[in-house]
């Protein structure tokens, strides 16, 4: 160690009013208690560097850093400073804090700092007492009066702060009427939500030299609050020390209420948005760019990080057939200048088909060109989905009352049919002359009511139909279900002779109600049997595969077909038959086509006489 000049070796010298020490070697610092005195703190509040620290005005921590206060002695012995604590009230109160180097380290560092501060906050507060600041030139202070911002001088050294008359007149005082000193700034007139970040901005500005430029609240006379900004340059010297700040104040009270409403009403025309589920969007023509709001990504389920995609990108979204709807109304926007409204499928960012109103108009530029295209985008989804249900509904019970009217006029004229004849028997069996021709009588009474009850089951058998569509559906395997089929067909496909050759492996099973398929299979492959040409075995082929995303089943015989000309309209009739030497009675092919409406499903058929029948299933 070197020493600089003669140590203080005095017992009791850390008693001594206001002195300090510092030891660099093992950061321990010493402070005399007056200083607590001064701020009205309790003995022994401050009696280290960290209780110092935590009283510091934080623009002046960095004066207390260990590695600053060893670079500022490098070369020098000799430093003085000032700096703000706060007191007891909270109120700022200015030191000078004068140090010198008692003993240097190996590396001529400063090891051991001494010194003393000095309570200056009554020079500060009463600048009089020091020299007066430059004399402003006419031409500047002309150029001050001229503008709408208020000026300020902060002179760091003395800590006195200039303001001119408009800074004054912004916050409603006189010239001179309120104390100009940075304590009372901060402490006085400075919003207290806002000074900490005052403070912080400060101090990045004065050792680190970023931008100073805020918004803040200061107290004016009348004892409202309004929005201000500032923002200031520091002047540094050769070593690097801030000496002086200057900058300006301007009241933007009225922007900020403008701006606090336009925010209010952004969000309630947002969440408004929302709610209504409306988005806004538009297209630049001229820079080609697409605008979509936060609502219209929400539509568009499109993740608010990523940006705007491209207009030709925005038009991959909509599916083919909605892509050329908007295409042609955009087009005729941009070409002839309509305004358009249309309702279309559209694909979201996440794969999901909803549907969506766009309503668009042109914009124009002051010379009455088109420049871009505007407008809003609606999720209808929810409605037009309760628009399509209620469509689907209304053919739905209109092809039900179809049905019903149907059936109840097959059941008249079927059990009318029978109901006449047992009549017209009965009157004859009353007015028979012999046992005999009774007997005979009562044998077509026989015949009549056995022919009823077959009517009977089978107007059931279609009651039935109806009630199983409320079966779930399940994976049916299509060579099971024609295992089963012809098991249960067994008889008259031995008695016929008849060959069944399949191929599924295009499409091996379809989700249905296995009764249905059952019975479809069961009465097409018994009608291939049943209208077999004479002495000739029947041959029936089935096949199954995907045509435009729809499952296929075609059954294809080499019977005795169908004059299609003659019984087109008849096929699916009820006790429709084609071919007299038969004992067919026409109900199958009712039945089965009941089974597939009531699915939603489709037959068609495509026949030629002697040459054989192919029906196409479509599921």
């Amino acid at each position: 160690m070197r020493a600089i000049r003669e140590p203080w070796n005095r017992e009791g010298y850390y008693d001594i009013p206001n002195f300090w020490a510092w030891d660099l070697t093992s950061n321990t610092f010493s402070i005399s208690d007056n200083v607590n005195a001064i701020l009205s703190l309790p003995s022994q509040t401050i009696n280290n560097l960290d209780t110092l620290k935590s009283r510091l005005f934080s623009i002046d921590t960095k004066w207390l850093d260990f590695n600053i206060v060893k670079e500022l002695t490098k070369n020098e012995n000799y430093f003085e400073q000032k700096i703000r604590l706060y007191n007891a009230e909270g109120n700022f109160q200015f030191f000078q804090i004068n140090g010198y180097v008692e003993l240097r380290d190996a590396l001529n560092y400063a090891a051991l700092v001494k010194g003393t501060f000095t309570h200056i906050s009554y020079l500060v507060e009463h600048p009089e007492k020091l020299p007066q600041p430059p004399v402003h030139k006419t031409e500047f202070e002309l150029i001050i009066k001229g503008i709408e911002a208020g000026i300020w001088d902060w002179d760091l050294q003395y800590d006195t702060l200039w303001w001119s008359s408009k800074f004054y007149e912004l916050l409603g005082y006189q010239d001179g009427e309120v104390n100009t000193s940075f304590n009372a700034f901060f402490n006085s007139l400075l919003h207290q939500d806002d000074r900490r970040k005052v403070e912080k901005l400060l101090e990045e500005h004065l050792y680190e030299r970023k931008p100073y430029k805020t918004e803040i609240r200061l107290l004016c006379r009348s004892g409202e609050y309004k929005w201000f900004q500032t923002s200031g340059q520091a002047l540094w010297n050769s070593e690097g020390k801030p000496i002086k700040m200057a900058g300006s104040i301007i009241d933007i009270t009225e922007t900020v209420n403008h701006r606090s409403a336009l925010l209010k009403n952004e969000f309630l025309l947002n969440e408004s948005a929302k709610l209504a589920r409306i988005g806004a969007w538009e297209v630049d023509l001229i820079t080609q760019k697409v605008y979509w709001s936060e609502s219209t990504k929400a539509i568009y389920e499109y993740p608010s990080y990523l940006e705007t995609p491209s207009l030709q990108e925005a038009l991959l979204y909509y599916p083919e057939a909605s892509r050329d709807i908007f295409s042609k109304a955009f087009n005729e926007s941009i070409a002839l200048g309509k305004s358009f409204d249309i309702s279309c499928e559209f694909l979201t960012y996440a794969q999901n088909k909803i549907w969506v109103r766009v309503i668009g108009s042109p914009l124009f530029d002051i010379q009455g060109t088109i420049i871009g295209v505007r407008g809003v985008i609606k999720n209808i989804d929810e409605e037009k989905q309760k628009e399509l249900f209620l469509q689907d509904s209304l053919k739905i019970i209109h092809e039900q009352n179809r049905k019903l009217v149907n059936f109840a006029h097959i059941v008249s004229h079927n059990l009318r049919s029978h109901t006449g004849n047992l009549e017209m028997v009965s009157n004859f069996i009353e007015e028979c002359d012999t046992e005999y021709e009774q007997r005979l009588l009562l044998d077509n009474v026989k015949q009549i009511s056995k022919q009823l009850s077959e009517t009977i089951a089978q107007l059931n058998e279609v009651l039935v139909t109806q009630s199983q569509v409320q079966q779930p559906k399940v994976r049916i395997c299509f060579d099971d279900i024609l295992t089963k089929v012809k098991s249960m067909i067994q008889s008259e496909l031995v008695l016929s002779g008849a060959h069944i050759k399949s191929n599924f492996t295009r499409c091996e099973s379809v989700y249905y109600i296995p009764a249905y398929l059952e019975s479809i299979l069961i009465n097409l492959l018994s009608n291939a049997i049943q209208f077999r040409k004479p002495a000739m075995c029947p041959e029936i082929t089935l096949s199954s595969w995907i045509e435009n995303n729809k499952i296929i089943l075609q059954i294809e015989d080499n019977g005795m077909g169908i004059d299609l000309e003659k019984y087109k309209y008849k096929l699916f009739g009820m006790h429709h038959t084609f071919h007299k030497h038969t004992s067919g009675k026409g109900f199958g092919l009712f039945l089965i086509k009941n089974q597939l409406d009531l699915m939603g499903s489709k037959i068609e058929v495509e026949s030629q006489e002697n040459i054989g029948t192919t029906f196409k299933i479509t599921f």
